[in-house]
């Protein structure tokens, strides 16, 4: 997929391109949003190892930007055999486009299953937007090791 322009809050441009893992990454890190970050350290990750461990080990990673606010969030897979491993990690300011995201987000599911039987990682229950997020995505979920987490499954529609 190319980059992909739309109007988002109050006209405001939002890109969707390729990552530039270099740049992009410590940006994220500096700005990463607080839920992010308390996800990363229920999973026992320093969120700084989330953030570029997720760049590293993705086949595909988009970067949103407009040009007010710079990056507001970052999203990629991992593959691990035939199933990706699905992430998204937003700055402090990803709030301010959310709605239009969301409209969006399919599209971009869509993509990062190709080539995977199924998407699949962990939420934070406490993490009410995003398990609302991946609920309308068409997520199921089941409870996992990680106490005060689920497992979430995406499967192709």
């Amino acid at each position: 997929m190319n980059q992909q322009l739309y109007q988002g809050v109050e006209d405001m441009e939002v890109r969707i391109e390729p990552s530039m893992a270099d740049l992009d990454a410590p940006m994220l890190y500096e700005d990463l949003r607080e839920e992010d970050m308390m996800e990363c350290i229920g999973l026992m990750h320093h969120p700084r190892d989330a953030v570029y461990g997720s760049f590293e080990s993705s086949s595909k990673c988009y970067s949103v930007k407009t040009d007010q606010d710079g990056l507001l969030a970052c999203f990629g897979v991992s593959p691990r055999g035939n199933v990706g491993i699905a992430w998204l990690l937003g700055t402090r300011n990803f709030y301010t486009i959310k709605k239009k995201f969301v409209k969006e987000s399919q599209e971009w599911v869509d993509d990062l299953m190709d080539g995977f039987d199924y998407l699949t990682n962990y939420v934070m229950e406490a993490n009410t937007l995003s398990v609302r997020w991946l609920t309308w995505l068409g997520a199921t979920f089941e409870d996992c090791n990680y106490p005060g987490y689920k497992s979430f499954k995406i499967e192709r529609k």
